[in-house]
């Protein structure tokens, strides 16, 4: 069994349905001006996405705290998921790992930068831009996962786990790449800013982002090229 050092594309599919569940409340309206109101929202939407703080959130959007934090947790448990498929391991039934990965995934988007104008009017509809500097820890580590594959592929190839079972082999590769990640992001770097044009979609009482604009955005977060 031989860890190969091909270079994948992150799985980054579908989102989760209480990620666009919760993204698709609508909002009562206010007395705030609506380009602030609109900016403030989006803003909102995402730092609870992926900062875990969701206080304006809550208070732009009625739901509840329980709520809020399942969205949050539910999108870190997603990029755990795809960082184990991007790396080709499964930790899924090690109870001290598989937790490791989902911190980790907190740390990395904990990272997140973005910015978000104010909304303006365009033949009569609304938009505002988020500006997202893609993180890029994937080829920030590259070299040095690629030197962990080949030396873990001799590894195996000199008979060294001969005797493991494939949970122990699998975490043990895992464990090396975790490691790797963990120590990468302490100093994470990012790659040249990308903006996306998002329309505030309204009717007479309430207002939200489609779920293509916010997977535009999701897209951006992290850099899988």
């Amino acid at each position: 069994m031989v860890k190969t050092n091909s270079k994948q594309k992150l799985n980054k599919g579908a989102l989760s349905l209480i990620l666009i569940l919760a993204m698709m409340l609508s909002l009562s309206g206010c007395g705030e001006k609506k380009s602030a109101k609109y900016r403030n929202y989006v803003e909102s939407l995402i730092t609870a996405n992926y900062l875990g703080v969701s206080d304006e959130y809550i208070e732009t959007t009625g739901t509840n705290e329980a709520d809020a934090e399942a969205m949050y947790l539910q999108n870190m448990t997603r990029l755990a998921d795809n960082l184990a498929a991007f790396y080709d391991f499964d930790i899924s039934t090690d109870t001290e790992l598989s937790p490791k990965l989902t911190e980790l995934a907190k740390t990395i988007y904990s990272k997140t930068k973005f910015e978000v104008s104010d909304a303006y009017l365009e033949n009569e509809i609304y938009y505002v831009d988020v500006t997202v500097y893609p993180i890029d820890i994937l080829n920030q580590t590259y070299s040095d996962v690629t030197a962990y594959v080949d030396d873990f592929n001799q590894r195996v190839q000199d008979g060294e786990f001969n005797d493991y079972d494939k949970e122990t082999y699998e975490n043990t590769f895992a464990s090396g790449i975790i490691d790797i990640l963990t120590s990468a992001s302490e100093t994470i770097t990012y790659q040249d800013p990308e903006t996306v044009k998002v329309r505030i979609i309204t009717n007479d009482t309430t207002y939200y982002i489609g779920n293509e604009d916010f997977k535009s955005i999701d897209l951006l977060i992290l850099a899988t090229e």
